[in-house]
This record gives C-alpha cells, sequence and structure tokens, in this order.
C-alpha cells in the first residue's frame, strides 16, 4: 500500500503518461518501420544471410535508441530545471525518492514496452513472410531486443544523473551527448598531439577502438560490427551504477538550483577545467595542422589560444553573464593551465624514455610488423588472429631490433606529419614486440628509406619478413580455384580450376615471392596481373562465402610468367599492341611545396585537357614499350609526369603514367617538340 501511494503514486504516473506518453509511442512506431516492416517488405532476388539484426536498417535503429531515452530524460525531469514547477513538485507531500522512483518508473516503460512490442511483432514477421530478403535465426530477435533495452537503458539512466547537476534542459541534453562524444574527441587529438611531439607513438589503434567507447559514433559501425557481450556487460554496469546514483545526486539537488548552468559546487571545476582542457587540444590540433611545416610555435599558440577561450567560456557558462573579472580569475587560471601544461608535457618529454626505448633482444620473445589486421565476412568486419604474423627467428628479430636501433639513435627528423603521415618519408615501419614480461611494446615510424636502406634491406630480404609482408602462409593452405587478371585490361583473365595446376602455380608463387630482392621489393612499376585465391570457407554454416587472398604477379616473377606460357594462360592476359591504334601523351607538371599530391592515372587529364599539348604516336615499338610498364600511383609535391592514353581498337581504352626519367628514346624523341 505505501509502496502504490508513495514510491509509484498513481496521480503522478498517469500525469506522466498523459503529458509525455507521446514519446513512448513515437518510439514504437519508429522501431516498427525500421525493423519488421523493413525486413518484411525488403525484397532481394538472393536473401542476405546475417547474423545479427543490426546488420538491417541498423544505424537508424540505433539513431532512435540514442535520441528518443535522452528525449523522455529530458521531458521527464523537466520540472527540476524549471523554477516554479520545482516548487510546485517539491512542495507535494511526497520525499524525492518517491519524485524520482514514479518518474524513472515512467521513463522504463515508455522506452522498454516499444522495444519489446517491436520484438514480439519481428518475431511474428520473421515466422510468417515466406520469401525473406533476410535469414536469421531466432536468437537474433532476442538478442537485438536485449540490446535495445541495454542500449535505450543506458541512454535515459544518462540523461537524468547528468540533469541532476545540470540546471537547464537544454544544456542537459548538449552534456548528453557531449560526453559521449568527449572521450573520443579528447583520445582522438591527444592521439595527435602525442604523434607529433613523441616519436614512436602507435597512433593506428584510434580509430577503430573509438567507436567501442561512444554509443553515437557506434551507430555508424554498428552494421559492420556484431554486438559482443562484453560491450552489453559494461553498458548494463554503467546502466545499474546510475540508478543509485541518480538518488544520491537528487537528494543532495537544491531546489534553488534549478536555471543555473551547474547545480553542485564540487562539479564546477571539474566543468570548467574540462571544458579549458578540451579547446586546449583543440586549438593546438588545429594551429599545429594549418602550420607551415617545421614550425612548432604556430602549435604552442594554439594550445594557449585554446586555454585561455576555454576558461572564459567555462567561467560565461556557470556565471550565465559575460562580465566575469573578479580576483580569482587570474589565479585560478594559472593553477589549471599549469596542470594542462603537465598533461600535454609529461607523456613527450624526453626523460621519461619513451622515444628512446628500444628492448634487448635477449628479452623479446616474438616480433610482428604491422597493425592489426580485419577480414570482412558475410557482411562483418572482424579482427583476424595475429598469432601466424609474430615471429620468434633470430635473424629477423635482429634486423628489426638493428633497425629500431638505429631509428632511435638518428638525429633526423623523424616526426611526421600527423594529418598526412608518410608524406615526407617513405616507408611504414610498425614494430610490435611480444617481450618475455607477457607486455606488447609498439612503436610506429615513418622514415627516409635512403637512410636505412642498409638496414631496412637486411630486414626485407629475411624469409620471415616475405612470409608476413606477402601473406605466403595463404599459399600453404588448399585452394579450390584461382583466378587471374590482368592489369591493364579487366576483360584479360583467365580460371585455373585444375587440382594439379592449381598446385604448380601456387608453388611457384611462393617461390617468386620468398626470392624476391629489396630493389624487386620496391618496384614502382605495376604488377602483370593480379591473382585471386579462392579456397574454401572456414565457417560450418556452407552459406558463407568462400575465403579468397589476392596477390599480386610481378614482371620480376620469372618462375609463375614462364609456367602461364607453358600453359597457355600468358597469351589469354597479354595485352597485344596490335589491338592498340595510339597512344596519347599529356605533359603534367606537379609543382606544390607543402602540399603533396597524389599522382594516378586520370582519364579526365587526357580526355578533357584542352590547355596543354598533346602528342600523338602510332610507333608499335613505343605502343609495345608502353604496355610492358607502368608506374603505380604515388605521392609528390614535385615532379613531372606524362599521362597516356591508349586508343584501343575494341573495347575501353587504357590509361597510364610514366615520369619523364621513365620515357625510353623513341619516347623523348617524338616528345621533344612538346
Amino acid at each position: 500500500m505505501i509502496f502504490n501511494r508513495l514510491f509509484c503514486n498513481r496521480g503522478i504516473l498517469f500525469q506522466n503518461f498523459r503529458q509525455h506518453g507521446w514519446i513512448g509511442i513515437l518510439y514504437l512506431l519508429t522501431l516498427l518501420f525500421s525493423l519488421p516492416l523493413y525486413i518484411g517488405t525488403e525484397y532481394r532476388e538472393v536473401p542476405q544471410q546475417i547474423t545479427s539484426l543490426f546488420q538491417a536498417n541498423g544505424e537508424v535503429q540505433i539513431l532512435f535508441a540514442i535520441t528518443f531515452p535522452v528525449a523522455a530524460g529530458i521531458f521527464l525531469f523537466r520540472y527540476v530545471q524549471s523554477g516554479a514547477p520545482s516548487d510546485l513538485f517539491h512542495s507535494l507531500p511526497l520525499r524525492r525518492k518517491h519524485l524520482l522512483t514514479v518518474n524513472l518508473v515512467t521513463g522504463f516503460i515508455m522506452i522498454l514496452l516499444p522495444i519489446w512490442i517491436t520484438t514480439a511483432i519481428t518475431g511474428w514477421v520473421w515466422a510468417a513472410v515466406d520469401q525473406p530478403a533476410f535469414i536469421f535465426g531466432g536468437s537474433s530477435i532476442w538478442m537485438w531486443g536485449l540490446s535495445m533495452s541495454i542500449y535505450s537503458l543506458f541512454m535515459f539512466m544518462l540523461t537524468v544523473v547528468v540533469g541532476m547537476c545540470i540546471g537547464q534542459s537544454v544544456l542537459q541534453g548538449l552534456t548528453v551527448y557531449a560526453l559521449l562524444l568527449l572521450p573520443v574527441v579528447v583520445w582522438f587529438i591527444f592521439s595527435l598531439h602525442l604523434q607529433h611531439y613523441l616519436l614512436g607513438y602507435p597512433y593506428d589503434d584510434v580509430g577503430r577502438n573509438a567507436e567501442k567507447i561512444s554509443l553515437v559514433l557506434r551507430m555508424a559501425s554498428i552494421s559492420g560490427a556484431p554486438v559482443i557481450g562484453w560491450e552489453l556487460i559494461i553498458y548494463s554496469i554503467l546502466t545499474l551504477f546510475f540508478i543509485p546514483l541518480s538518488y544520491v545526486f537528487y537528494a543532495k539537488r537544491q531546489v534553488e538550483s534549478a536555471t543555473q548552468a551547474v547545480t553542485f559546487t564540487l562539479v564546477k571545476p571539474i566543468f570548467r577545467f574540462g571544458l579549458m582542457f578540451t579547446l586546449v587540444l583543440i586549438g593546438g590540433a588545429y594551429f599545429t595542422i594549418i602550420a607551415p611545416r617545421g614550425s612548432s610555435g604556430w602549435g604552442v599558440f594554439g594550445y594557449i589560444l585554446g586555454g585561455v577561450v576555454g576558461y572564459i567560456v567555462a567561467e560565461m557558462i556557470i556565471r550565465k553573464t559575460w562580465l566575469i573579472w573578479s580576483s580569482k580569475l587570474l589565479p585560478r587560471f594559472a593553477l589549471y593551465g599549469i596542470v594542462a601544461g603537465l598533461i600535454l608535457y609529461v607523456p613527450v618529454a624526453s626523460w621519461n624514455g619513451y622515444a628512446a626505448r628500444v628492448p634487448e633482444l635477449n628479452k623479446v620473445n616474438s616480433i610482428k610488423l604491422g597493425g592489426e589486421r580485419y577480414t570482412y565476412t558475410n557482411g562483418v568486419s572482424l579482427k583476424l588472429d595475429d598469432g601466424p604474423f609474430y615471429s620468434s627467428d633470430s635473424e629477423y628479430m635482429k634486423a628489426v631490433v638493428a633497425l629500431h636501433q638505429k631509428i632511435v639513435d638518428s638525429d633526423l627528423s623523424l616526426l611526421d606529419d600527423p594529418i598526412n603521415p608518410g608524406i615526407r618519408n617513405d616507408e611504414y615501419v610498425f614494430i610490435n614486440y611480444k617481450l618475455d614480461n607477457g607486455k606488447v611494446m609498439k612503436r610506429k615510424y615513418y622514415i627516409p628509406e635512403a637512410e636505412f636502406r642498409q638496414e631496412l634491406m637486411t630486414l626485407k630480404q629475411t624469409q620471415d619478413y616475405k612470409k608476413v609482408a606477402y601473406d605466403t602462409y595463404k599459399l600453404e593452405e588448399d585452394a579450390l580455384s584461382i583466378g587471374i587478371r590482368s592489369s591493364i585490361s579487366q576483360y584479360r583473365k583467365v580460371y585455373i580450376s585444375n587440382p594439379e595446376q592449381v598446385r604448380e602455380f601456387k608453388e611457384l608463387l611462393s617461390q617468386d615471392i620468398m626470392d624476391q630482392t629489396y630493389e624487386e621489393q620496391r618496384s614502382p612499376w605495376q604488377s602483370f596481373a593480379n591473382a585471386e585465391i579462392n579456397q574454401d570457407s572456414s565457417f560450418e554454416n556452407p552459406s558463407q562465402p568462400k575465403e579468397m587472398s589476392y596477390f599480386e604477379i610481378k614482371p620480376s616473377y620469372d618462375r609463375v610468367l614462364g609456367w602461364l606460357k607453358e600453359n597457355k594462360y600468358y597469351e589469354q592476359l597479354d595485352f597485344p599492341a596490335e589491338e592498340v591504334a595510339s597512344a596519347q601523351f599529356v605533359k603534367q607538371e606537379i609543382n606544390s611545396p607543402g602540399n603533396p599530391q597524389f599522382v594516378y592515372p586520370q582519364s579526365e587529364y587526357v580526355d578533357g585537357n584542352v590547355g596543354n599539348k598533346q602528342v600523338a604516336t602510332k610507333n608499335k615499338k613505343i605502343i609495345s614499350d608502353l604496355l610492358k610498364r607502368q608506374r603505380s600511383a604515388y605521392q609528390t609535391e614535385k615532379d613531372t609526369l606524362y599521362q597516356i592514353k591508349l586508343n584501343v581498337t575494341r573495347g575501353e581504352n587504357i590509361y597510364m603514367m610514366l615520369k619523364e626519367e621513365d620515357l625510353t628514346e623513341e619516347m623523348k624523341a617524338i616528345l621533344a617538340g612538346q
């Protein structure tokens, strides 16, 4: 009886539904449109096998899950943010815990009931549709209902807790989304700071992990990355933690704090420093990006400017006025500035030893070069087991440690452009040490190849390097067939399904890859063809797609090319000069210091170019030379190129490019007058 009258007061409960019930109704309608109606009306000639219902319009479903619960949290507790309603509700013969309980119950019903109704209707559609566009199991339906319930309750409780600390409804909503994005923003920008000032910092992990710590960013990847158990457990724990926390905050909140930006005195310095430090990072990152190359002063100026602006804006929000001057303003700003400076300086200081640390060889268990690898299978991105990519070969590990030591000892300025990594330096080195103590030490560098050629040559000629860099372990596995496509024309291709020929091809390709010299690995020329190795699926479900691996067939692979000729496949892949009527050359000058450009064969540069002179030739010797080698795309600040178009007698024309230094004497002769 007491429970019904106090903790779940029926009068307030009914009033809540009469006043705010539209939120639950809209939530139900949008969920019905986004899931059961979508999967029931979608038509696909070949049904798609899915393991999660979020693979069917999942982005829209998550969008609703992060908006309607926030709206429910704001509207149900709007009375604590307004002066008159706050006085009215707190004058009722109910304690604050009674008011909070009845409003939480209202919110839970408005959120969970639409999700559970949608789950039930989806189950009915799943059983009733004869020709579904999506094939999934019953467990996927229950998993969707559970996931949406947890996500929605997390957003609702986060909004309630924030509302207890904020005195304005608009600021409450903004703060909820700011809290969800702030860790990612701070992490990302702080990583830019580390990347710019800390030699060897491995920043590759930021992008993929960012989606794991923000439900707002999770919306973009929910279709391609499955919902996993630990994710739901963390959101469930946070939701359960927010419930008692909301009671504590509400009990301590003063009625007079309504309409104030921040309600608790203890929260004000956290809010002030949090906003200030965020703008410090943003200001530093922005001015670092726009700074002229080699200038470090711009970044420092950005940090200071961001700190000043952030501190002033935080004070204005807290005091709700632009007249913020007081005797405490400057001393407090100096204190916050010192703390922010220490947070920025300590991780990149040379005395902490991070940049100079190279593990001793006898303390390294194994080494992997390169970052994490992912495979995209059946619409889902999965991280590959990196165990096969680690090597404990002594020659390989010795070469890696020697290269790392040379990098650390080098006097070269190796800190790269954080926005355009790899522009100035052309070798990418990402080292993962698995140490004897079980820890993994990571370092990442972009280095100029010319300065480290000897160390790179020693490393890249080791067998273990080639095995991992070129995935030759995939050639040791069983294969069903091999498809080979010419690099010049996609219409010239062959298909090999004879088991004996498949075995021979894989063996020869593996030998050619393992026998590559350092110069052949760095060859700027495009491959002769590309091979697609089709393997049997490793999944138990027979409807899962086959696995495929891709390999280049470089012009230096003599064994494979000889085998293709011997088995009459080479002629089917080789593009004959007789089918090319003429070749057109257009000169392209790249001259943009500080603004590197990615150059590649551009059809529009030849077909749409009316300003530069074009030179055409029907010389079969030149055409034959062009078909034998084409330069791969690359980045440059200053270069002279020739965009080339081969006019084919039948089929699509061919576009390619050469550097000026690649031209043969015959080509130079016809271009001399250009």
